[in-house]
């Protein structure tokens, strides 16, 4: 039975792309890399960490410097960036229901527990960053091993196909969350657990899980 949510941030939580790209572009024409223009955000869809900074032309040793700079201007404008919609109503339903909230992101832990407290958002019991070239699974075996859960008792809720992936490879649930970076279309093609097209729909996916592994547990 599921007992621990685990959400990405960016995209799935709050509507960051428009600052992102915008501090990317800033620091790509600083350091002579290719910027990222309004009609080019689609062909990123889908594409590993590694596979985007080879099309940006960023040398892969250059990636957590870059990084690190992103998110540290990121900070400065966190009072600017709003959750998606519904998505606060998510957090409080499933925290109501008694699940444990996680947060596990890329971006860095102090911009999210910044945003977390500017927006009086205080039912996430753990946040971890994870930038790395390896894979946001490698985070999840890590949260799982150290939280005492098997895979059947988290799930994960993202907006790429990467999150996809992730879940897939560390055996948890894995619910894409369609309000977010990659198109629906995309995602879909990859076989998440379920297609979420509003956050409204989450808590009820995660009873039918639920409902599902009771009825295979009642046939033993």
């Amino acid at each position: 039975m599921i007992r621990h949510v685990i959400f990405d941030f960016d995209g799935t939580i709050v509507n960051s792309r428009p600052l992102i790209v915008e501090l990317y572009n800033s620091l790509a024409a600083k350091h002579g890399y290719q910027a990222i223009g309004d009609d080019t955000s689609e062909p990123f869809a889908g594409l590993s960490i590694r596979q985007r900074s080879k099309t940006l032309g960023i040398p892969l040793y250059r990636l957590p410097f870059l990084g690190f700079q992103l998110f540290s201007e990121y900070r400065r404008k966190i009072k600017t960036l709003e959750l998606k919609d519904g998505v606060g109503d998510l957090i409080r339903d499933l925290n109501a229901q008694g699940y444990q909230l996680s947060i596990i992101s890329s971006n860095l832990e102090s911009n999210i527990r910044s945003f977390l407290r500017h927006n009086e958002i205080s039912q996430f019991v753990q946040v971890r960053s994870c930038f790395s070239l390896f894979g946001k699974h490698r985070a999840i075996h890590s949260f799982l091993r150290d939280n005492k859960l098997h895979p059947r008792e988290a799930l994960y809720i993202g907006d790429e196909l990467r999150d996809i992936q992730a879940g897939q490879r560390s055996g948890i649930k894995m619910i894409a969350a369609a309000w977010g970076y990659d198109s629906s279309e995309l995602m879909t093609r990859f076989s998440p657990d379920f297609m979420a097209f509003y956050p409204g729909e989450v808590s009820a996916a995660i009873e039918g899980f639920n409902a599902s592994a009771g009825r295979a547990a009642g046939a033993l």
